[in-house]
């Protein structure tokens, strides 16, 4: 579904919460407390990575903030619009801003990766459609917007459509200028407070800096985020992704000279979890790459599947087999 911006009441959503309401006694607790200390307290579930060999690598808690971050060309924005439809296959509801692209464009990328097809049909973007459906949401507005704004939509989309993941796509179009540092850092505090406030998970895209000319790109740390190093401190999750050019370079001279791409083992992109608050991984993650689909693929020798929608209403609640893995059942009956 799509939301326009002008359709929007803000003013209700500007102001901070009344935080009175989240102080807590320790009676008000007490009975949880002692669930937890009887082994009675149910494990949580969080919503995921959707590759099956990274599921339980990194999770996506409430309240928290994930940091995307790469440096230009490196489909930073792509792999999130994947990580959004692999939350939807999870069931939870997710809001896109994308501040950088139309909502008519990043719906088009999604929907090819939805259907996993460079032309989806009618009949595949029904499909698209339907895995969207009532979990993902387009805010459709290209261009600046304040911070105090963003966090007004945060709170609207909250309350009025139940939203669990955020993804903010970048925070270039938030804070103005890669120097300003405390504008930066005043933002990601901001967005640290909405997050703890709603329960909202916000994925947050940002840019490294310029690789070195002098040598072949390599694998962005998280010192290499352009700005203040108090966004990476704030942030509870930090991943920052490394497209693998040279591979790609190779591969487009030899289809040039009409000869197949040379065989390697390597990956066409890395997601490199950095940091990792509330988890205990931290390491890479090697994918691959579908050009017709635009899907991250977790082998070489993998296909890309379409992406179908789980009939249960809260699927998240029961965590269902396979979920979040993307499989075609087109052939299986409605």
């Amino acid at each position: 579904m799509i939301i326009g911006a002008s359709d929007l009441e803000l003013a209700d959503y500007m102001a901070e919460p009344d935080f009175s309401a989240f102080v807590r006694t320790a009676d008000d607790l007490l009975d949880d407390i002692k669930r937890a200390f009887n082994g009675e307290t149910a494990q949580e579930q969080f919503a995921t990575l959707g590759w099956p060999k990274a599921r339980d690598l990194l999770a996506f808690r409430p309240g928290e903030i994930t940091l995307w971050a790469g440096s230009n060309g490196s489909r930073k924005s792509m792999l999130a619009g994947q990580v959004i439809l692999d939350v939807a296959q999870q069931g939870y509801r997710s809001l896109t801003i994308s501040l950088e692209m139309s909502a008519r464009e990043t719906l088009k990328r999604m929907f090819r990766q939805a259907a996993a097809v460079r032309w989806p049909s009618p009949a595949d973007c029904d499909l698209a459609a339907a895995v969207m459906r009532d979990r993902a949401w387009i805010f459709d507005h290209v261009g600046s917007m304040s911070a105090d704004r963003l966090c007004a939509v945060l709170r609207w989309s909250r309350k009025t459509l139940n939203i669990e993941h955020v993804l903010v796509d970048s925070m270039t179009k938030v804070v103005n200028g890669d120097d300003d540092y405390n504008g930066q850092k005043a933002f990601i505090n901001q967005m640290t407070e909405v997050a703890k406030e709603t329960g909202l998970h916000l994925h947050v895209v940002v840019h490294t800096r310029k690789p070195s000319e002098s040598g072949p790109e390599k694998v962005p740390s998280k010192w290499d985020i352009k700005g203040s190093s108090s966004v990476t401190d704030l942030a509870h999750n930090v991943v920052t992704l490394w497209r693998n050019r040279p591979k790609e370079a190779e591969a487009d001279k030899a289809r040039a000279k009409g000869l197949q791409p040379p065989e390697t083992d390597a990956p066409d992109q890395i997601l490199d979890v950095q940091k990792q608050r509330n988890g205990e991984f931290e390491g890479r993650i090697l994918l691959w790459f579908d050009r017709g689909s635009m899907q991250f693929l977790q082998h070489s020798a993998e296909r890309p599947l379409a992406y179908v929608r789980h009939k249960a209403a809260h699927a998240h609640q029961q965590k269902p087999p396979n979920a979040g893995e993307p499989f075609d059942d087109r052939n299986e009956g409605p």
